[in-house]
């Protein structure tokens, strides 16, 4: 269940940009971006937005197999890892939202290097446009259809740019509140498991155990391949 609900919402707001994406196609915009795009910074912008889609697929479904797990009361990569827990107390359950949250950190920062990516467009664009500006060349009217070429070219550059950044950033943002909301789920449900595997008074206080954190499982490695 916990599958198909979070592929359900990655597919519907994918199906959404992909629809805009032939919107944009078919009214060829996305020729004149290509076209006008001499820098190809919105090549390098959409590469990077097609690595972080990826890289947030591939985090959904390692989320989804293990809250399917859970579900079906298996135990899932995590579980000795929640059986840890149930013995170290609730101190340790800020450790495990920590690794989970840290394991998707990496997508809300590609998401922003497209926006940072945009505005680097952006100078660069304006760059362009005064390049062949020159003090002189301003009373030469042969020169001046020139400077005016340049100029128009340097802006598509620097607007282009921004817009690509801006509409991926959304995009792929979108995408990363999802995989947020899946990775909260996980969290929630392996505490929640500690809850009902450990103590019955469920208490969160600190045993001698969290000393040896640092050389139990809760420090190995695999423990944090969600």
């Amino acid at each position: 269940m916990n599958q198909w609900l979070l592929w359900s919402r990655f597919a519907a707001i994918n199906l959404f940009g992909v629809a805009g994406l032939v919107l944009a196609w078919i009214n060829g915009w996305i020729a004149v971006i290509i076209e006008t795009d001499t820098s190809y910074i919105c090549t390098m912008i959409f590469a990077l937005f097609l690595v972080g889609m990826a890289a947030t697929a591939w985090r959904i479904e390692k989320l989804t197999s293990e809250l399917d797990c859970i579900e079906r009361g298996e135990g899932g990569r995590l579980d000795h890892y929640r059986q840890a827990l149930s013995g170290v107390g609730g101190s340790a359950t800020r450790s495990l939202e920590l690794r989970l949250f840290g394991r998707i950190a990496f997508i809300r920062q590609i998401s922003n290097a497209l926006v940072m990516l945009g505005l680097i467009g952006t100078v660069v664009g304006f760059v362009m446009a005064l390049e062949g500006v020159s003090a002189s060349g301003a009373g030469d009217a042969s020169s001046i259809g020139g400077m005016v070429g340049n100029m128009i070219k340097g802006m598509g550059v620097a607007l282009y740019t921004t817009l690509v950044g801006s509409v991926l950033n959304l995009w792929l943002g979108a995408n990363f509140q999802i995989l947020v909301t899946g990775t909260a789920n996980l969290a929630a449900a392996l505490i929640d498991r500690v809850g009902h595997d450990g103590p019955g008074d469920g208490a969160a206080r600190v045993t001698p155990a969290a000393a040896t954190i640092g050389r139990g499982p809760l420090a190995s490695g695999e423990a944090a391949h969600v």
